[in-house]
């Protein structure tokens, strides 16, 4: 009778060891799997926000150039009117239509910003909605009556779009941690 009783309790022991194998594979197995679509999803996240950050740098860059060829017809025309002439209607056609372009390059900037808002994260958002005002401002500056000097704007805008990218870079090479980017204008060149 002791060996029977022996055999019960070995038996009954190898099956709670085997149950118990098999609870701690299973965990093991759906951690993996979890983790696993993790970083996959943290990987395809990273590769939308590249893309994302790279297609708002390339707007604010189309918009500081139609910016910067407004600019130069502005001059040209306020160069004409100071020496007492009136400006060609080539040239004043042409502001017209750079005018035109300029609203045209920053209103495609809000596309690119749109899927910054849904890609984050915040201190991104933060960057691109500041970015957006310093093109607005740049804009502004060369709009009467409150005209600015378009060249101040134009330099604010660089360094803006260069502390957007330092923060965006950040965020790419460091997707986990809370990023806070203080950059000093210093630090780009003008």
């Amino acid at each position: 009778m002791d060996q029977g009783i022996a055999a019960v309790l070995a038996a009954g022991v190898a099956a709670i060891v085997t149950l118990t194998g098999a609870v701690i594979a299973y965990q093991a197995g759906r951690r993996q799997v979890r983790d696993q679509g993790a970083i996959e999803h943290a990987h395809w996240l990273r590769g939308q926000r590249e893309q994302a950050y790279l297609s708002f740098l390339a707007s604010c860059e189309r918009a500081a150039a139609a910016g910067r060829s407004r600019r130069n017809l502005v001059d040209e025309i306020e160069a004409a009117s100071a020496d007492g002439g009136t400006p060609p209607e080539e040239v004043q056609s042409s502001a017209r239509t750079a005018a035109y372009q300029f609203s045209e390059a920053v209103d495609q900037i809000l596309e690119p910003l749109n899927r910054i808002k849904m890609l984050g994260p915040e201190v991104v958002i933060d960057e691109a909605e500041y970015t957006l005002e310093t093109v607005r401002q740049f804009e502004d500056s060369m709009s009467p009556p409150g005209r600015g000097d378009p060249y101040n704007a134009e330099g604010d805008l660089r360094v803006q779009r260069a502390q957007f990218a330092a923060v965006a870079r950040q965020v790419l090479m460091h997707p986990q941690e809370n990023i806070t980017v203080m950059v000093s204008p210093d630090a780009f060149p003008t």
